[in-house]
């Protein structure tokens, strides 16, 4: 194993989580923060993660137009990483979070209860955490009864995924999506509809019932999806296939051999010892249930009109556009295959960025203290939003790369060296000698072709023998090679 090559990378991560991190609202940072003591390196999950409890627990009080539809705020997550890399302890942050805001929410008794089909019904909030995939589990069914005359009577009961909260798989390669099976392939049906927007009715689940003379049972599942699950092999077909997995927010990380080689260094480091962790529930239970609190009344205050409760400032659509283009310029240097792929996801990112900048902008408001400048959202708030989303697709972008076999034909029909020798040409020198940071050299590279750190790191592998390396402390320097003066 190189450990000059673990050192380097791990320092470039480390600097790219600092830069995305301190882009974000105080309060994502905070919980980001505490979330990485017990997950570490995964700064992207961690923020997707209070966005996603924060989006679900507004969702009655904002609605975000986007010309002739609405969408509700709730976001998505579809988390897909290497085993024993710290999704599930990132869940064990989240869960008792969750389960403490939903039960003040719960408590409190604001939330209004929701009318479907002219039954009016409380939806509790709650953690379905998914492991039974069969009808009566998910969606529920019929009992039936005599009643006082002694007449049949049908009564309804519940499926477990009705209610409000999060829709928790810990492992999501056996929902259907991956590995489907008769038992759980219309769980790829049920999650398909009840993620479409619940302004409208497209996201009841409904089904008729055989046994009880087709009478058609109802599920309102308003859950807010937290899947998890390792990068099955067949990843790359799901990807392009199914469209699922295009109505989340997903982020792929394959964690290299040397960085796993590094969590279990420290893991084994920890053995035979007791750590005490701090774990600051109550804190951000306390500062999701103000959010709440805050999102409630403004709401309450334009009337009980969710498309009123947050306005938009100038320069939000240009900001939108800005990002639009990026992400359009990122796919569009990707070979044609993966490139086809990459676009099926373009409106869905741009839906999720356009609500999490919305979220963004909630987040931010216990910090104005001028109450008419809160519930704006700003171009500020898109570009906190992108610096999440943009993560996010890049992985997507560099898994199909990879996934998709495209990525030799790639560097063979368009090579990154000419690029790597414009880059170093364009570098100060640090010395007489040539030399430059390998970690700049590498970020220009980036940002000249508009590829991925991982894809950049290992084409440098395969071409290292044209650059000499020098190493002082953890640096590395590098000079190419027959770069005489």
């Amino acid at each position: 194993m190189n450990e000059e090559f673990d050192e380097d990378y791990v320092e470039i991560f480390e600097e790219r989580a600092i830069a995305f991190s301190e882009s974000l609202p105080k309060v994502v940072r905070e919980f980001q923060k505490d979330a990485l003591q017990v997950s570490h390196m995964n700064d992207v999950p961690a923020a997707v993660s209070f966005f996603v409890l924060l989006g679900q627990i507004v969702k009655d009080f904002v609605a975000v137009p986007r010309g002739r539809n609405t969408e509700d705020t709730r976001i998505h997550f579809c988390w897909i990483q290497t085993s024993g890399t710290g999704k599930s302890t990132m869940w064990n942050f989240v869960s008792p979070i969750s389960e403490g805001i939903f039960k003040r929410i719960n408590l409190a008794g604001n939330n209004p209860n929701m009318v479907f089909d002219d039954v009016s019904m409380p939806l509790p909030f709650n953690n379905f955490s998914v492991t039974d995939y069969t009808d009566a589990t998910l969606i529920g069914g019929f009992n039936k009864e005599l009643d006082d005359e002694g007449n049949v009577e049908f009564v309804r009961v519940p499926g477990q995924l009705e209610g409000s909260g999060l829709a928790h798989w810990d492992e999501f390669e056996y929902s259907g999506i991956f590995k489907p099976t008769s038992h759980n392939e219309k769980s790829i049906v049920y999650l398909n509809t009840f993620m479409n927007s619940l302004h409208g009715k497209s996201w009841r689940i409904s089904k008729a019932l055989r046994s009880f003379d087709n009478e058609v049972m109802y599920c309102y599942s308003q859950r807010s999806t937290y899947a998890m699950t390792y990068p099955p092999s067949n990843l790359s077909d799901i990807i392009a296939d199914k469209g699922v997995l295009q109505r989340m927010l997903l982020y792929i990380w394959d964690v290299p051999e040397h960085i796993q080689h590094q969590m279990r260094k420290e893991q084994i480091a920890k053995s035979g010892t007791i750590e005490e962790v701090n774990m600051p529930i109550d804190r951000y239970v306390s500062a999701l249930y103000k959010l709440y609190e805050l999102t409630r009344k403004q709401f309450e205050a334009n009337g009980s009109n969710p498309l009123k409760t947050v306005t938009y400032a100038d320069g939000f659509q240009d900001a939108l556009l800005f990002e639009y283009e990026n992400m359009q310029a990122f796919i569009n240097n990707t070979n044609g295959d993966v490139r086809k792929v990459a676009q099926n996801f373009t409106t869905r990112l741009m839906g999720i960025l356009t609500k999490m900048s919305v979220l963004c902008s909630i987040a931010e408001s216990p910090q104005i203290e001028n109450t008419s400048d809160r519930f704006v959202v700003r171009p500020i708030n898109v570009r906190q939003a992108a610096s999440i989303v943009r993560q996010c697709y890049s992985t997507l972008v560099d898994w199909l790369e990879q996934g998709l076999r495209v990525k030799r034909q790639t560097i063979a029909s368009k090579s990154l060296f000419p690029v790597f020798v414009k880059v170093y040409a364009s570098l100060d020198k640090l010395n007489e000698d040539g030399f430059v940071r390998k970690s700049d050299l590498i970020k220009g590279v980036e940002a000249e072709s508009k590829k991925s750190h991982v894809t950049v790191y290992k084409y440098y592998n395969s071409i290292k023998d044209k650059f000499i390396e020098d190493r002082e402390g953890r640096s590395i320097y590098v000079k190419l090679v027959g770069d005489e003066e």
